[in-house]
């Protein structure tokens, strides 16, 4: 969700697409100042039209790291200590022939790279509570391991929607989900169909059905087993 405001009173919000693709190959999602996010992707474009993307991970980010500050520094956007510029990022492009994931931290828009231990970050009004269920998921559906694409999206998709339902504000619907993947040795970005995510809502819709049918039915079968005899005395 976008929020309009005076000052720090808000006025309204209202559904905002904070998700973009930049070239076909790279996908980014931004929070905070909207127009911020706008200026961010343009500096993406331009790193992308002079092929910063061809070179190393850390080069790619260290020159969209410094354009972005440079160009958020020469309107005076206001950095503020432990805030930043009021603006977090999150990419993901084919950089040294391998899907990668960069975090650009909302407290001084510096990058890091996710590893393939720590493969998921959130960002913005609802990350304290995507990130928990995000460690959930990678625990229980991923098994620790980096998932595919089908059970990533579906992880995020579940992740999204716990959010919305739980967070007081600022995180709404629609559910706008991107992917990254490679097919016959070209990569692609590409943000999901309004049906493919129907599809996804579903499948979530009948494992939390099965998880609440769960408890039910263990003790339905404990119930149905007879408690074991005491041990006679003596024996």
């Amino acid at each position: 969700m976008a929020t309009s405001g005076a000052g720090r009173l808000p006025l309204m919000r209202m559904a905002s697409d904070k998700l973009a693709v930049v070239g076909d190959r790279v996908i980014i999602a931004g929070t905070g100042a909207v127009g911020l996010g706008q200026r961010f992707q343009d500096v993406v474009q331009k790193a992308w039209d002079k092929k910063a993307f061809n070179g190393k991970c850390v080069d790619c980010c260290r020159v969209l790291s410094h354009d972005a500050v440079n160009d958020f520094r020469g309107t005076g956007v206001p950095f503020v200590q432990d805030q930043g510029y009021g603006f977090g990022a999150l990419l993901a492009a084919p950089l040294e022939d391998r899907a990668q994931l960069v975090e650009f931290g909302t407290n001084d828009l510096q990058p890091e790279i996710k590893s393939d231990k720590l493969n998921f970050v959130s960002m913005g009004s609802g990350q304290m509570l995507a990130e928990p269920f995000m460690g959930f998921i990678s625990r229980v559906i991923w098994a620790g391991n980096m998932p595919n694409v089908q059970s990533a999206t579906l992880g995020v998709y579940w992740a999204l929607r716990h959010a919305i339902q739980m967070a007081p504000g600022g995180v709404g619907e629609p559910i706008r989900i991107a992917t990254l993947t490679r097919q016959k040795g070209h990569w692609m970005a590409r943000i999901l169909e309004d049906e493919e995510l129907q599809e996804v809502g579903q499948h979530i819709d009948a494992i939390e059905e099965r998880i609440r049918q769960y408890p039910a039915g263990v003790l339905r079968e404990a119930a149905a087993q007879p408690l074991p005899e005491p041990p006679k005395s003596g024996a």
